[in-house]
């Protein structure tokens, strides 16, 4: 019988949303060639192919495009939540008619 050769594998962080994943030197190679020199997980991989598709845009523009999503997704949620009491507030105020004087 031949021997099976086992190739190392090691932890890579994904350039666009920091995840993990154990992969083999040649996989890391393969997709740090296809995307700029970044690494990118699966996931990211999957949405930069729909970007590309939904787009019409080469590799570079879609991940831009995916990386500028993912900064505007990952805001504080405090901060989230803060703005979505302020757009709150406005439509209330927008929409509430003044008050009658009082006789």
């Amino acid at each position: 019988m031949g021997s099976i050769e086992l190739e190392a594998v090691r932890w890579a962080r994904c350039g666009c949303c920091g995840m993990c994943e154990e992969c083999t030197d040649r996989y890391i190679d393969w997709v740090q060639e296809r995307f700029g020199g970044i690494w990118v997980c699966g996931l990211c991989e999957e949405a930069i192919k729909d970007e590309q598709v939904r787009l019409g845009v080469g590799i570079e523009v879609a991940l831009r495009a995916h990386a500028t999503f993912r900064e505007a997704a990952n805001v504080d949620p405090a901060i989230r939540a803060a703005r979505s009491i302020l757009q709150l507030l406005k439509k209330i105020l927008s929409s509430s008619s003044p008050p009658s004087a009082l006789s």
